[in-house]
């Protein structure tokens, strides 16, 4: 871990401490029923709305991730030179099979889109009777978001199952493509990368529920900004100009792109070899 990495780690523990004592404070303020005084229930309420609009920047930064993800989705182009495409392959990285998995997906993403659907052609018969007149935009907002999701994941699974997944990784003599999760870098040619080297970033962990250092293969290109317009959509590129900086200052350089070694599986060495042969002729 290096110096960069720590001064985000001990940023992420003081937003942590800070949203554990907003939520202690106004639980503990409502469980013993503290109040009774303009002191104490300007707190409540100040502690209410800070909850608010923490809870309000999440769903709002979620929203413009699907945004951005479905813009991409229906919208997929590469712009970049296609010479590197056409030229002879040396390294091709099958995604591996998925069928199963991507069925899976499917259904639980059908029952939840014929859940939301359900609530909202008859309500009454999920809440109360007149409850629904009782949410407010945000309720509103926030169905709105899961039931976009919804659909859009029971399309891009659909896709999946019927199409199958790109190749995770291409190399040709003139560049390479890594598309490891369906959103692809696009072809860049060997001559637009300036440095290519092993580092590691922090990535949020299911398991340990806190942030871990992940290896990964870091590339550095030399028009950054050139790459992401080509290859995403315009939503996209303000994500990715967000996560490159971010990238660049925990891999000190070298995070424009990044390639994960367990997404490459036993060929990594040999993807790692071609870059150090490639990158500075």
């Amino acid at each position: 871990m290096n110096e960069n990495q720590k001064k985000i780690l001990r940023i992420l523990k003081l937003i942590f401490y800070f949203f554990a004592v907003i939520l202690s404070a106004a639980f503990i303020l409502k469980f013993f029923n503290i109040g009774g005084s303009d002191y104490f229930n300007g707190i409540l309420n100040a502690l209410e709305w800070t909850q608010f609009l923490i809870l309000a920047i999440v769903v709002l930064v979620i929203g413009f991730v699907v945004l951005a993800l479905i813009q991409t989705f229906f919208g997929k182009r590469s712009l970049t030179d296609n010479s590197a495409s056409q030229a002879s392959v040396l390294i091709k990285i099958n995604a591996p099979n998925a069928t199963l998995k991507s069925f899976i997906a499917l259904l639980v993403a059908i029952g939840f889109a014929v859940l939301l659907n359900y609530i909202l052609l008859s309500p009454d018969a999920v809440f109360v009777q007149g409850q629904t007149l009782e949410f407010g935009i945000f309720e509103k907002v926030l169905f709105g978001l899961f039931y976009v999701i919804a659909h859009f994941l029971v399309i891009v699974f659909g896709t999946r199952l019927v199409k199958g997944s790109p190749p995770v990784f291409v190399a040709t003599e003139k560049g390479f493509h890594y598309e490891p999760a369906g959103i692809g870098s696009g072809w860049i040619l060997w001559k637009d990368v300036t440095e290519a080297r092993e580092s590691a970033v922090f990535y949020g962990s299911t398991t340990t529920q806190t942030p871990v250092l992940v290896p990964v293969f870091g590339i550095k290109l030399r028009n950054p900004e050139l790459q992401s317009k080509n290859a995403y959509s315009p939503l996209l590129q303000k994500l990715s100009g967000v996560a490159q900086k971010l990238n660049n200052y925990q891999t000190e350089g070298v995070g424009d792109i990044l390639i994960k070694p367990s997404d490459l599986g036993k060929d990594y060495e040999k993807v790692k070899a071609l870059f150090e042969e490639k990158v500075g002729q």
